[in-house]
């Protein structure tokens, strides 16, 4: 007997199924990268009590993604249309730069406020800031790609930032409730946290951000003139 002949997939379908391919690919990457990042956070005062680690990340949460997300919204537009993008690109990594520095700072200073008295290593902060300034390639790169994107990036969902500090505020309120179980039982339990704290993020952000934390793009003055009423 002939075996069955396989039809092979259109060529639009291919690379439609390549390009959710590579999108899926990248997201998980991203929340690989938010994970790092709030595990990094978390241990930034060492042996300080729960409430303090709770307390200081709450407060770079409650910073940082409204400023990220209102500059790379506003700056990302003003790229796409811009047709000389370098200046475009420099704002945008100096806004994101300066608001992971307003972010962590405040938290620094939260921290020295709230004990004085602490000794507090420069090690952390400055690896920190010397791997913000190692990513700005990636960054440059990653502004170059959106300028080729076949669609504006005012028409494609965004993040919205109450659901994602909600998200992140309940994340930090288990990871304080978990601190506060396990210090009794694990000498260690600062790092048993921050560890929790990137697995969670890493293998659950990437559903929650596709499911919870998109919005549809708001309509623009030709569409809502066009909308059934």
């Amino acid at each position: 007997m002939n075996a069955p002949r396989h039809t092979p997939a259109p060529d639009g379908a291919s690379a439609t199924t390549a390009t959710t391919a590579t999108t899926a690919r990248k997201l998980r990457l991203r929340y690989v990268g938010i994970g790092l990042w709030m595990a990094f956070t978390w241990c930034g005062e060492g042996n300080a009590p729960a409430w303090e680690h709770a307390l200081r990340t709450l407060v770079i949460l409650l910073i940082l993604p409204p400023l990220l997300l209102r500059a790379n919204r506003h700056l990302t537009h003003k790229l796409y249309e811009s047709a000389r993008p370098g200046r475009i690109i420099a704002q945008l990594i100096t806004a994101r730069i300066a608001a992971v520095t307003i972010a962590f700072g405040a938290g620094f200073l939260l921290g020295h406020l709230l004990d004085p008295q602490a000794a507090r290593s420069p090690v952390l902060p400055a690896l920190g800031f010397l791997l913000l300034l190692a990513s700005i390639p990636a960054q440059i790169r990653h502004a170059h790609r959106t300028r080729t994107a076949t669609t504006h990036p005012a028409t494609q969902p965004a993040l919205s930032a109450p659901r994602l500090i909600a998200t992140k505020l309940t994340l930090i309120t288990t990871a304080l409730l978990a601190q506060l179980l396990l210090t009794p039982y694990l000498p260690d339990a600062t790092f048993a946290v921050a560890a929790a704290l990137f697995l969670t993020t890493a293998t659950l952000g990437p559903k929650a951000h596709s499911r919870f934390l998109l919005t549809d793009p708001a309509p623009t003055n030709e569409q809502a003139a066009h909308a059934p009423t």
